[in-house]
């Protein structure tokens, strides 16, 4: 008899109210009479692809085998909701297979966007945060959406564990790209940043502390202090004086801050270990039209002595030149690393890219007179369709001046134009 109340109950509300839905942005229509609190005999969850149905269901705070009616139904549909991790959330039901109860279904669409997070300058570590953040949130994960309800959550959350150990600290959120190449949502304490007054070198070496002061202070000194921003300050502009003698492996195991005493801002001391000396014991070369002795002299890299990275840097450099001179106007290389970490020593491979060919296109001259204009052209030693020389429009013209070719010649100069087709147009200016 039980069964057959609820399903005389379950047919009047398919007939009125056969779903609730709800949009974050658009209020949901009256479904008209929910039968009255039932046993949930399944709940099942549909769009979900981020989160589980464990952490979803976590939220709502349902569970089968509870009684549940359209109060529960619509708290359920409203703490997702509150969340911000969804855009749309709604619920339908339907007799169970036994109609003794319901079969609820929950179909949510996920905010379509999740970014990583990180923390900065706050007195916990990232691993502390972290396993507090995901006791707080069922929905917690490597990624979170950006969505106000999601950040400012967090944020206050973040502020609730500092207070608890005895670190009261106003906490702001925010998703940026500083120091980072992808977009990441950044939580910090909500003051801001100090500026970076001195930089102090400890345990360099044989590398003059006061010469890694000098690089440093050029791209460091007034920049506001973050310790990620502050590394890659250190590999672009320190960990290249190390290479350039042998010094492969430095690393930099800490860094402190603490107010500056002069002036406001922070001095931030950094602690160096150098590491051991590599010798360069192979070169070798891919890509790129040259003879294999070519190249070895192009490099003028020596074998069996301390690796010199200024030198590999150049050695790059007269490679692209020489491809340069030879049409090739996009040139490039990279350089594999192959250490061995157990005798200290070092093989490179330098891998180029020529890139295409580019050839003369046409040959314009301003300037000359009828009669002098066709005797510079047979002066001019590319024809159209060769390979297109650099170097070559302004050694030309150094030339056609040093042999005085033309009385009262004041300057000259030359302008070239690259074009779609890899030709170049190039302009030769005489000033008389």
């Amino acid at each position: 008899m039980m069964g057959l109340r609820l399903a005389v109950i379950f047919a009047i509300c398919a007939a009125l109210a056969p779903a609730q839905t709800r949009h974050r942005r658009k209020a949901a229509t009256d479904p008209g009479p929910a039968p009255t609190a039932y046993t949930m005999e399944n709940i099942t969850v549909e769009g979900n692809h981020v989160y589980t149905r464990e952490q979803i269901l976590a939220v709502t705070g349902l569970r089968v085998g509870q009684k549940a009616g359209r109060r529960e139904f619509d708290a359920a549909r409203d703490k997702l909701d509150a969340t911000g991790s969804f855009d749309k959330v709604s619920y339908r039901y339907t007799p169970s297979q036994d109609v003794e109860g319901y079969d609820v279904t929950f179909e949510v669409a996920e905010i379509g966007q999740l970014y990583p997070m990180r923390f900065e300058d706050l007195p916990a570590t990232d691993a502390q945060l972290r396993a507090w953040l995901q006791q707080q949130d069922p929905l917690f994960g490597p990624k979170i959406p950006a969505t106000h309800p999601v950040v400012d959550r967090y944020v206050k959350w973040i502020s609730e564990y500092l207070t608890a150990h005895n670190h009261p600290e106003a906490v702001s959120g925010r998703l940026t790209a500083e120091d980072s190449p992808e977009l990441t949502i950044v939580f910090r304490p909500a003051k801001a940043r100090a500026n970076i007054a001195h930089v102090i070198f400890t345990n360099s070496g044989d590398v003059p502390a006061g010469t890694l002061q000098t690089a440093m202070a050029l791209v460091a000194i007034g920049v506001p202090y973050t310790e990620r921003h502050f590394r890659l300050l250190l590999d672009d502009q320190i960990r290249p004086i190390f290479e350039a003698r042998g010094l492969l492996r430095v690393t930099f195991p800490k860094i402190e801050t603490a107010p500056a005493k002069d002036v406001d801002g922070v001095t931030v001391t950094v602690r160096v270990e150098s590491g051991p000396l590599y010798k360069l014991t192979g070169v070798r070369f891919v890509g790129g039209d040259f003879y294999r002795g070519e190249l070895k002299d192009l490099s003028k890299l020596k074998l069996n002595q301390t690796v010199n990275f200024d030198e590999v840097k150049a050695a790059q450099g007269r490679i692209r030149d020489k491809l340069r001179r030879r049409g090739r106007l996009d040139a490039s290389s990279q350089v594999q690393r192959d250490i061995n970490d157990v005798n200290h020593t070092i093989a490179l491979t330098f891998l180029i890219d020529p890139g295409p060919l580019y050839t003369l296109g046409k040959l314009n001259m301003v300037g000359l007179d009828i009669v002098s204009e066709p005797e510079i052209r047979k002066m001019w030693g590319i024809a159209p369709g060769r390979p297109f020389n650099v170097d070559y429009p302004d050694h030309f013209l150094a030339s056609v001046k040093e042999r005085g070719v033309f009385d009262g010649l004041k300057t000259t100069r030359s302008e070239t134009k690259i074009n779609l087709n890899h030709t170049v147009d190039v302009t030769l200016y005489f000033n008389r």
